[in-house]
């Protein structure tokens, strides 16, 4: 057995000590986390070919990446945009090229979804080559990784130590951003919550994406919890590491992360509630976790003075014209449908709707807030295939598995396409749990 795998499975919690103090390293010290980032991919691709990939190792590295991936943008490593995506998808690469390839099969829904956002690549203009692929790169990274993740994880079959190392894998670099938030988090008579997302609370880094990373370690643990496993040896320290994120969540007043992990985490329980699963359910786990969840929002409400429910609330607020109002994303997305009918077919290709939401109305160049109204805009008729072929490839799969496994289906293809709704495919992580929810689960005996 590989030393990496003896050390998740047996020095978890001396793991859980290291990422910490990582994550004070990574607050103050770029080069160190930049250094940490580029060290991955070698250590990783030498791994997988070494023991050609047995274990999951390249499943391991994946998940560890794409935790590491808001760290290293959070603390301005001196890495490329992209890293997080073109690293996982190195990383899966050589995991397929290595593996037996009977243990994984391609979907023809995800051979049309990733085709299907071909066709409007050539129709950009190419007046500046260096433009041209960046904006490929920025806008068409997270399909391909999504569709590496769906064709490594699919069908591959997991026991229970093959999906904790997964868990594991992915919370050690988002405890290191947990700690991250809370070192730079300002004196209290310093922070002031108003009407909008707090920076403040989220390390100084754009607070939906950090929400997002924060509603996942939630969602990784309460499905846990659902399962019956223990991530970090005992209950108390799982618990903990869960109530520190959600309230970390709550204070940053980004709603996409808290309302997506809210949603895909029901949806697991809704699933799960069975007479396999119902003793589980009464002994307290999954109880132990709604009681956290909901007494911090009352503790997060009272210390912003009730600005965060105000914050949740206004979503539903309508404006003097009837329309939804209290966010941008909204007038984003309505701009997107009216490019998308002006360019039906082909759509203005990748990143060209960037530019062009300035010219229907908004005020400013903006990048799109939603994976499918972007691709609508950007792909047209293609881009929509594109997205009846994920929903349709979800309710086809659901129907094939075992309730354990409809329930990390449904769970994780939950928190892939809400935060792709919300926040489009900026981090890896929508692809990576959208692929990941499409394994299959053996229990050991």
């Amino acid at each position: 057995m590989p030393l990496i795998i003896q050390i998740i499975d047996n020095y978890i919690i001396h793991l859980f000590l290291v990422h910490l103090f990582f994550g004070i390293l990574a607050s103050d010290y770029p080069i160190f986390v930049t250094l940490w980032g580029w060290s991955i991919i070698p250590l990783g691709a030498t791994l997988i070919l070494k023991y050609k990939n047995r274990y999951n190792i390249a499943g391991i590295f994946t998940s560890y990446l794409t935790g590491l991936e808001i760290i290293l943008r959070m603390a301005d490593a001196r890495v490329f945009w992209e890293f997080g995506k073109y690293g996982c998808i190195i990383f899966l690469f050589l995991g397929l090229l290595v593996d037996k390839i009977k243990q994984h099969r391609i979907s023809g829904f995800m051979v049309v979804y990733i085709v299907s956002l071909l066709p409007s690549i050539f129709i950009l203009e190419v007046e500046n080559f260096n433009y041209w692929r960046q904006a490929i790169s920025f806008n068409l990274s997270g399909p391909f990784s999504l569709f590496f993740c769906f064709l490594y994880f699919r069908n591959r079959v997991f026991n229970d130590l093959d999906l904790l190392r997964i868990f594991k894998s992915i919370l050690l670099p988002l405890i290191s951003m947990s700690m991250i938030c809370i070192i730079r988090v300002p004196a209290l008579d310093d922070i002031v919550f108003g009407s909008e997302a707090n920076e403040l609370m989220s390390g100084g880094y754009g607070p939906n994406q950090v929400s997002s990373a924060l509603g996942l370690v939630v969602t990784v643990i309460a499905v846990s919890k659902i399962l019956g496993y223990v991530i970090f040896k005992k209950d108390i320290f799982d618990y903990t590491i869960l109530g520190i994120c959600s309230i970390q969540a709550y204070l940053t007043l980004a709603r996409g992360g808290v309302i997506t992990a809210a949603l895909a985490i029901f949806t697991a329980w809704l699933i799960s509630v069975n007479r396999s699963n119902a003793r589980t359910l009464r002994a307290g786990k999954f109880v132990y976790v709604v009681l956290i969840l909901i007494s911090l929002w009352y503790v997060a409400g009272d210390f912003t003075r009730g600005k965060m429910e105000q914050r949740y609330l206004s979503i539903l607020n309508v404006d003097k014209s009837g329309t939804l109002s209290g966010s941008g994303r909204i007038l984003i997305m309505s701009i997107d449908l009216k490019i998308f009918m002006d360019n039906f077919l082909l759509g203005v290709g990748p990143g060209a709707a960037t530019q062009l939401r300035q010219s229907y109305g908004y005020n400013k160049i903006v990048t799109a807030h939603s994976e499918f109204t972007r691709s609508l805009a950007e792909h047209g008729v293609f881009g929509l295939l594109s997205i009846f072929t994920l929903l349709a490839l979800v309710i086809k799969e659901y129907s094939k598995r075992r309730v354990q496994e409809k329930c990390l289906l449904a769970c994780f293809s939950a928190v892939a396409i809400l935060t792709m709704l919300h926040s489009a495919m900026r981090l890896t992580m929508p692809g990576f749990v959208f692929g990941l929810a499409f394994l299959r689960l053996r229990k050991i005996k």
